[in-house]
């Protein structure tokens, strides 16, 4: 199976994970401002969830997930989805926006350079605006799925927040989420070794397990998580 392919097989399968995606949503929606530039919108799980705001530009790496954004929100989104290497320079027509906020989730850990990736989404923003950053969390987690899936690395607070830093933002807060999501995490990816999350297991801790694990971890924020959410502001 080719690496577009297993890509957008991934994301349809997190596209029935409802009560996580917006689980996710509600942890992050406090610091997403009005004009948005979403970096590896992937099929628009997330972006669904923004069509309130005043401006969202979706763009992707993949001409797949460009064509898939366009046909699925078919007018709906101001600006039509663009494709965008976030590895590279970006367009400078994009500055024209005045992003309030950057939305970047699980897409940075596919970014060989990614102080170069943090920079430039540094340089779209208007002074005070707000990075989103979601990136998946510890290296001893990291596996088959991982490698499948093109990730570079996964990150820890000490080597992702100086990134940030020494790009110019200063962290407005930065915590982990999903402690129990790591788990099945390492049983799949460094036991079984799978190549391909499991659609049936991601159905079961969807319904099951992530309405708890979202009360829990509002109750008793965990130390450690699955993933690591951090928020960067441009002053």
């Amino acid at each position: 199976m080719s690496y577009d392919r297993i890509l957008i097989s991934d994301l349809e399968t997190m596209t029935a994970a409802k009560n996580y995606r917006n689980w996710m949503y509600r942890r992050l929606a406090r610091y997403i401002g009005q004009r948005i530039l979403e970096i590896g919108a992937g099929i628009g799980n997330f972006t669904e969830l923004l069509l309130d705001r005043e401006l969202v530009v979706a763009t992707d790496n993949y001409p797949p997930c460009i064509d898939y954004l366009t046909s699925r929100f078919d007018g709906r989104l101001k600006v039509p989805p663009i494709l965008l290497d976030a590895s590279g320079n970006f367009e400078s027509s994009l500055k024209a926006y005045r992003f309030d906020t950057v939305v970047c989730l699980n897409v940075l850990e596919h970014i060989e350079d990614d102080f170069k990736a943090v920079s430039e989404m540094h340089r779209q923003l208007v002074v005070n605006g707000r990075l989103v950053l979601l990136v998946p969390a510890f290296q001893f987690l990291h596996g088959t799925v991982d490698k499948s899936l093109g990730h570079y690395r996964r990150y820890t607070r000490k080597d992702l927040l100086p990134r940030m830093n020494q790009a110019g933002f200063t962290i407005e807060r930065s915590f982990y989420m999903n402690l129990i999501g790591m788990a099945g995490w390492f049983w799949n990816n460094r036991i079984i070794k799978r190549h391909e999350e499991s659609g049936k297991q991601i159905n079961i801790f969807d319904r099951y397990v992530a309405p708890t694990a979202e009360v829990v971890e509002r109750l008793l924020p965990p130390p450690v998580g699955l993933s690591l959410i951090a928020i960067g502001r441009k002053s």
